[in-house]
C-alpha cells in the first residue's frame, strides 16, 4: 500500500486523520483504566518459586490473610519450584500483565539468578516490575565456641596471615551463605576456603564438629544454635542489630565499615502490568508490612521487615544489580 508524508495533505484532511488516530486509541486507554479501576475482579495467584514449608512459601501464606483482606479478593500461593526459583519466575514473565499471577521472588531470583545462570529463561531486571520489598534476612558470622576465634577481628587477621586456610561453609555456589563471604572477602581483601554442601544442615554440623572455621547463615538457623552454647555468634550482616540476637553487633560496627549483606524478599508483577494495579498491589502489599502483628512476626524470625515500593524499591534492586554484578566478577564466581 502506498503511503505519503502527512504534511503533504491538506491541512483540514491532516487535522480529521491525527483525530481519526487519537479516537482509536481512546477505546484501548480507557479499557486499561477500566480494569484497574474494578481489580481484583477474581483470585490473584502468587507464585512461590519454592517448595512447600520453605522459608519462602512459609512468609507468602503469613501474609495472605491480610492481603486478602486488603484487596478484598482472594490471594492464594501456588508452588512451582524448581532450579533456584527459575521454574517459578519463569511462569510469572511469561504470565499476561494484568495483576492476576505476581511473583514471590527474593534476591536469588530477581538478582543472582541473571547472574550465576547462564540461560535462566528470563531476564530478572527487565520482565518484571517490582511491587514491594517484603522483608530482609541478616546472616550471622558464626564459629565454633571452642574455637580460637572469637571476634571479627581475630578472623580478618587469621585470614590475611594464611590465604585459604580458612573454610566457610554454604549450601552452594551463588548461595546468600556463599555470597556473604564472597563479600566479606573483597572488603577484608582476604581468601577464604569454600566448602559447598546440598542445603544448610551440612554445614551447621561439621562448623558445631570442629570440620569448618566459620560460617555465614540466617538467624532463623543459627539462632537456636547460638542460644543454645553450640555456635558463637561474631556479627551481623546487617547494619543494624535484630531483635531475634540480642547484643550480636553488625560487622560493620567491628572494624569493617560498610559492609552489609541481606538476603531480601519482594513481590513481583510481570513487565507491562498497568501502573493503577501496580499501585493497588504496593499499597496492598505495604499496608500489611506496617500492621503491628507482621512486624511483630518479623522481629521474632530474625528478619527486618521491608516496606519500600515504588521508585525506591526499583532503585533498591538496581544498587543490587549492581552490587553483586560487580562482586561476581571480582570474586570470579562462573555461571553455571
Amino acid at each position: 500500500m502506498n503511503s505519503f508524508p502527512m504534511n503533504t495533505l491538506p491541512s483540514a484532511r491532516r487535522r480529521a486523520l491525527l483525530q481519526l488516530g487519537a479516537g482509536a486509541l481512546l477505546p484501548q486507554a480507557s479499557a486499561a483504566f477500566a480494569q484497574a479501576g474494578d481489580y481484583p475482579r477474581k483470585p490473584v495467584m502468587m507464585i512461590v518459586p519454592y517448595t512447600a514449608g520453605g522459608g519462602v512459601d512459609t512468609l507468602v501464606r503469613l501474609m495472605l490473610p491480610a492481603l486478602t483482606n486488603e484487596l478484598k479478593q482472594t490471594v492464594i500461593a501456588d508452588n512451582r519450584p524448581g532450579v533456584s526459583g527459575i521454574v517459578g519466575a519463569q511462569y510469572v514473565s511469561h504470565a499476561a500483565p494484568d495483576g492476576y499471577t505476581l511473583l514471590a521472588g527474593n534476591l536469588t531470583t530477581n538478582v543472582m539468578n541473571g547472574l550465576l545462570m547462564k540461560t535462566p529463561g528470563y531476564r530478572p531486571d527487565k520482565d518484571f516490575v517490582p511491587l514491594a520489598l517484603v522483608n530482609s534476612f541478616p546472616m550471622v558470622l558464626v564459629v565454633n565456641p571452642n574455637g580460637k576465634y572469637k571476634s571479627v577481628q581475630e578472623i580478618i587477621t587469621a585470614a590475611k596471615a594464611d590465604p585459604d586456610g580458612l573454610t566457610f561453609g554454604s549450601s552452594g555456589v551463588g548461595s546468600a551463605q556463599h555470597l556473604a563471604a564472597a563479600l566479606f572477602q573483597d572488603a577484608t581483601k582476604t581468601r577464604l576456603r569454600h566448602v559447598p554442601y546440598k542445603g544448610g544442615n551440612g554445614t551447621m554440623t561439621d562448623l558445631i564438629g570442629g570440620q569448618l572455621d566459620m560460617a555465614f547463615e540466617v538467624a532463623p538457623v543459627a539462632g537456636p544454635f547460638i542460644k543454645g552454647g553450640r555456635l558463637r555468634a561474631l556479627g551481623l550482616t546487617s547494619t543494624r542489630e535484630i531483635a531475634a540476637l540480642p547484643g550480636v553487633k553488625p560487622i560493620a560496627q567491628s572494624g569493617l565499615p560498610g559492609y552489609e549483606m541481606v538476603f531480601w524478599n519482594a513481590f513481583f508483577a510481570p513487565a507491562g502490568t498497568p501502573q493503577p494495579i501496580v499501585d493497588k498491589l504496593s499499597k496492598a502489599i505495604t499496608d500489611v508490612i506496617a500492621l503491628r502483628e507482621f512486624q511483630d512476626k518479623m522481629n521474632e524470625m530474625g528478619a527486618i521487615a521491608g516496606g519500600a515500593r515504588g521508585a525506591e524499591f526499583a532503585a533498591f534492586q538496581h544498587a543490587e544489580v549492581a552490587k553483586w554484578t560487580r562482586l561476581v566478577k571480582s570474586a570470579d564466581i562462573k555461571p553455571e
